[in-house]
């Protein structure tokens, strides 16, 4: 008996999954500033400008929601 061929694969694939790396990446590079930024200022005794935290938190926020709204665009496109 013949047995029946198989079904051709699928074209449409699921886009890969970056597994949270992006938004890791995002909030690892934060933290990184904010740390040197104290670590100049407070260590090394640097005259950089003070951080406000009322006018830099919706700053981080814009920076994160921005590249959120970028990787979900492009992997779009793909």
């Amino acid at each position: 008996m013949d047995e029946p061929t198989p079904p051709p694969p699928s074209p449409w694939r699921p886009p890969p999954s970056d597994g949270g790396r992006s938004a890791a990446l995002v909030f690892g590079v934060i933290i990184l500033l904010v740390g040197l930024w104290f670590f100049a200022t407070h260590t090394l005794g640097l005259d950089l400008p003070r951080l406000d935290w009322d006018q830099l938190w919706p700053i981080a926020l814009i920076v994160v929601g921005g590249w959120i709204v970028l990787n979900a665009m492009r992997q779009r496109t793909r």
